[in-house]
């Protein structure tokens, strides 16, 4: 197994991750989703930001990295709207696993046409039977969800935008790890580069949320632990492994969506939906094995 503690980094991060949902489902009767991706990702940008310090504000100003850090902000500032309002419109599952599972697409597609580094068959194939399980939970009947079923096709839609976030941004964390900054320095630049605005989309909800009440544990949750946490694990990881091969293992989080939406939300998926977790479940543990390493110093 290639570097078994990156690994083990990216898997607690979609634990956590894998968490988001359930408890957005629960605030959501008092926090609308767009605020609440908002707020997760403004207020942790800014909290990842501010621990990096100087390391971020050396990789924001490093002038080889403008062009990425931009990226990477755009990525933040699209993921969490997206990723959200997705979950709020095609379902918890089905709209974290629709989000995660475009995530690798996009990594692995920008590491072949900018790097000219194509992934290994053995990726090919987990990512394979990864977007098999995707596909086959996304066709499974979703009529006992917590979709909406006039605006189904809509949620599908900004679940799979924000994918293109979450793989934008996750590519320009590696390129910012790979011109030679710290873990640290790579998630504070980019998610300070996407805290700014998503603060301003925040304030914009102001009153419903000032009136957030007991929701404010979730969201402080939120913060806490699916956003600054698992991001300084995922940016860890990003020192030694391909941004599409840890992109790959965190489909960790969508089985641990699906679960927690059946077990505490309600939801209920036909055969389909186990055949999808299964082959997600495959894809995850032969991904660990077959990883992409980043050729730095750090990884022999």
């Amino acid at each position: 197994m290639a570097h078994p503690r990156a690994v083990a980094a990216v898997i607690i991060a979609g634990f956590f991750w894998g968490t988001t949902g359930t408890v957005a489902y629960f605030i959501g009767g008092v926090v609308p989703a767009l605020a609440t991706g908002a707020v997760t990702m403004g207020v942790g940008g800014a909290l990842l930001a501010s621990v990096a310090g100087k390391k971020a504000w050396r990789a924001l100003t490093d002038p080889s990295l403008r062009a990425w850090i931009v990226l990477g902000g755009l990525g933040v500032v699209v993921y969490p709207l997206g990723f959200y309002t997705g979950m709020d419109l095609a379902g918890v599952a089905i709209g974290n696993i629709l989000a995660l599972g475009t995530g690798p697409l996009v990594g692995a597609a920008l590491e072949w046409w900018v790097d000219k580094r194509p992934p290994g068959v053995g990726w090919f194939i987990s990512i394979g039977v990864g977007i098999a399980g995707v596909v086959t939970i996304s066709l499974a009947d979703h009529g006992a969800t917590t979709a909406n079923p006039d605006r189904f096709g809509l949620g599908v839609v900004v679940a799979l935008l924000a994918g293109v976030g979450y793989g934008c941004y996750s590519y320009a964390m590696g390129r910012v790890i790979e011109a030679g900054h710290s873990p640290l320095a790579s998630a504070g630049s980019v998610f300070g580069a996407g805290s700014l605005p998503l603060l301003m989309v925040a304030a914009v909800f102001w009153v419903p949320l000032s009136e957030a009440g007991s929701a404010w544990w979730g969201l402080g949750y939120l913060v806490a632990g699916p956003m600054v946490l698992s991001y300084l694990l995922y940016s860890r990881a990003l020192r030694v492994l391909s941004s599409s091969s840890v992109m790959t293992i965190a489909l960790t989080e969508p089985a641990v969506a699906t679960v927690m939406a059946v077990a505490v939300v309600g939801e209920r998926f036909d055969l389909l939906g186990a055949v999808g977790l299964l082959l997600i479940a495959v894809s995850v543990v032969s991904s660990a094995f077959t990883g992409t390493v980043r050729p730095t110093p750090d990884s022999t």
